[in-house]
Protein backbone atom coordinates (compact mmCIF):
# COMPACT_ATOMS: atom_id res chain seq x y z
CA UNK A 1 0.00 0.00 0.00
CA UNK A 2 1.35 3.62 -1.29
CA UNK A 3 2.02 5.77 1.68
CA UNK A 4 -0.06 9.23 1.27
CA UNK A 5 2.90 12.03 1.25
CA UNK A 6 0.74 14.54 0.52
CA UNK A 7 0.98 17.84 2.64
CA UNK A 8 -2.32 18.21 4.98
CA UNK A 9 -4.46 21.38 4.38
CA UNK A 10 -4.05 23.73 6.57
CA UNK A 11 -7.07 25.28 7.90
CA UNK A 12 -5.48 28.02 9.41
CA UNK A 13 -5.61 31.12 6.82
CA UNK A 14 -3.61 33.95 9.21
CA UNK A 15 -0.35 33.96 6.68
CA UNK A 16 -2.99 33.85 3.80
CA UNK A 17 -4.79 37.27 5.25
CA UNK A 18 -1.72 38.67 6.02
CA UNK A 19 -0.17 38.50 2.42
CA UNK A 20 -3.61 39.61 1.22
CA UNK A 21 -3.71 42.43 3.34
CA UNK A 22 -0.13 43.50 2.43
CA UNK A 23 -1.03 42.79 -1.57
CA UNK A 24 -4.11 45.33 -1.00
CA UNK A 25 -1.97 47.74 0.63
CA UNK A 26 1.08 47.67 -1.66
CA UNK A 27 -1.51 48.27 -4.23
CA UNK A 28 -3.93 50.93 -2.69
CA UNK A 29 -0.20 52.50 -2.61
CA UNK A 30 0.42 52.19 -6.12
CA UNK A 31 -2.81 53.47 -7.07
CA UNK A 32 -2.08 56.59 -5.43
CA UNK A 33 1.11 57.16 -6.16
CA UNK A 34 0.21 56.88 -9.93
CA UNK A 35 -2.38 59.82 -9.39
CA UNK A 36 0.24 61.80 -7.57
CA UNK A 37 3.02 61.29 -10.64
CA UNK A 38 0.14 62.26 -13.09
CA UNK A 39 -1.17 65.11 -11.16
CA UNK A 40 2.71 66.77 -11.16
CA UNK A 41 2.85 65.91 -14.98
CA UNK A 42 -0.38 67.69 -15.79
CA UNK A 43 0.85 70.73 -13.10
CA UNK A 44 4.21 70.66 -15.02
CA UNK A 45 2.72 70.47 -18.49
CA UNK A 46 0.10 73.28 -17.88
CA UNK A 47 3.10 75.66 -16.48
CA UNK A 48 5.10 74.66 -19.38
CA UNK A 49 2.27 75.55 -21.95
CA UNK A 50 1.85 78.62 -19.83
CA UNK A 51 5.45 79.64 -20.54
CA UNK A 52 5.61 78.51 -23.78
CA UNK A 53 2.76 80.91 -24.63
CA UNK A 54 4.20 84.01 -23.43
CA UNK A 55 7.12 83.26 -24.69
CA UNK A 56 6.74 82.31 -27.97
CA UNK A 57 3.67 85.30 -28.47
CA UNK A 58 0.52 84.91 -30.90
CA UNK A 59 0.78 82.48 -33.39
CA UNK A 60 0.84 84.49 -37.08
CA UNK A 61 0.11 82.10 -39.83
CA UNK A 62 0.73 84.94 -42.06
CA UNK A 63 4.51 85.17 -40.98
CA UNK A 64 4.69 81.60 -41.31
CA UNK A 65 2.87 81.29 -44.79
CA UNK A 66 5.89 83.31 -46.04
CA UNK A 67 8.18 80.58 -45.27
CA UNK A 68 9.91 78.33 -47.52
CA UNK A 69 8.44 74.68 -47.34
CA UNK A 70 12.25 73.35 -46.46
CA UNK A 71 12.48 76.15 -43.56
CA UNK A 72 9.01 75.01 -42.13
CA UNK A 73 10.31 71.46 -42.05
CA UNK A 74 13.45 72.49 -40.24
CA UNK A 75 11.39 74.17 -37.53
CA UNK A 76 9.14 71.20 -37.69
CA UNK A 77 12.25 69.16 -36.86
CA UNK A 78 13.56 71.38 -34.14
CA UNK A 79 10.18 71.96 -32.72
CA UNK A 80 9.90 67.99 -32.02
CA UNK A 81 13.72 68.01 -30.65
CA UNK A 82 12.78 70.62 -28.28
CA UNK A 83 10.06 68.94 -27.38
CA UNK A 84 11.34 66.07 -26.81
CA UNK A 85 14.52 67.50 -24.84
CA UNK A 86 11.74 69.22 -22.44
CA UNK A 87 9.92 65.57 -21.50
CA UNK A 88 13.45 64.28 -21.15
CA UNK A 89 13.91 67.37 -18.44
CA UNK A 90 10.09 67.09 -17.05
CA UNK A 91 10.63 63.01 -16.71
CA UNK A 92 13.93 63.41 -14.65
CA UNK A 93 12.41 66.04 -12.42
CA UNK A 94 9.36 64.29 -11.20
CA UNK A 95 11.54 61.19 -10.69
CA UNK A 96 13.09 63.98 -7.88
CA UNK A 97 10.32 65.15 -6.45
CA UNK A 98 9.94 62.36 -3.30
CA UNK A 99 6.14 60.26 -2.54
CA UNK A 100 5.01 60.74 0.93
CA UNK A 101 4.61 56.95 1.33
CA UNK A 102 7.87 55.95 -0.19
CA UNK A 103 9.21 53.28 1.66
CA UNK A 104 6.00 52.86 3.85
CA UNK A 105 5.81 49.09 4.16
CA UNK A 106 8.47 48.07 1.49
CA UNK A 107 6.96 50.37 -1.06
CA UNK A 108 9.59 51.53 -3.63
CA UNK A 109 8.39 54.78 -5.21
CA UNK A 110 11.40 54.55 -8.17
CA UNK A 111 9.73 51.28 -9.28
CA UNK A 112 6.43 52.20 -10.69
CA UNK A 113 6.16 52.42 -14.22
CA UNK A 114 4.72 55.43 -14.90
CA UNK A 115 7.20 57.27 -13.40
CA UNK A 116 9.58 57.36 -16.37
CA UNK A 117 6.62 57.51 -19.11
CA UNK A 118 5.76 60.71 -19.47
CA UNK A 119 2.97 60.52 -21.47
CA UNK A 120 0.66 62.48 -19.85
CA UNK A 121 2.59 65.25 -19.58
CA UNK A 122 3.13 65.18 -23.92
CA UNK A 123 -0.36 64.62 -24.07
CA UNK A 124 -1.35 67.99 -21.41
CA UNK A 125 0.97 70.01 -22.88
CA UNK A 126 0.11 69.81 -26.10
CA UNK A 127 -3.61 70.14 -25.25
CA UNK A 128 -3.01 73.38 -23.21
CA UNK A 129 -0.42 75.08 -25.10
CA UNK A 130 -2.37 77.32 -27.81
CA UNK A 131 0.92 78.44 -29.75
CA UNK A 132 1.91 74.53 -29.68
CA UNK A 133 -1.12 73.62 -31.29
CA UNK A 134 -1.75 76.72 -33.79
CA UNK A 135 1.84 75.70 -34.83
CA UNK A 136 1.47 72.10 -35.60
CA UNK A 137 -1.59 72.30 -36.94
CA UNK A 138 -0.24 74.59 -39.34
CA UNK A 139 2.78 72.89 -40.32
CA UNK A 140 0.32 69.80 -40.86
CA UNK A 141 -1.54 71.81 -43.19
CA UNK A 142 1.14 73.42 -45.07
CA UNK A 143 4.05 70.91 -45.04
CA UNK A 144 3.56 68.36 -47.94
CA UNK A 145 2.90 64.88 -46.69
CA UNK A 146 2.37 62.10 -49.55
CA UNK A 147 -0.90 61.22 -49.18
CA UNK A 148 -1.43 57.46 -49.19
Amino acid sequence: MAKNTKTPISLDNSNSDETLSHDILMRSIKIFDIGYITIMYIALSITFAILTDKIMGEFDAKKEGKKSKLRLTIELILTVWLYGVLIYFVRNVVGFIPFPLDGFHGFEHKKVKELNSATVFTFTYVLFSKFIKAKLSFYYDNIVIPKV
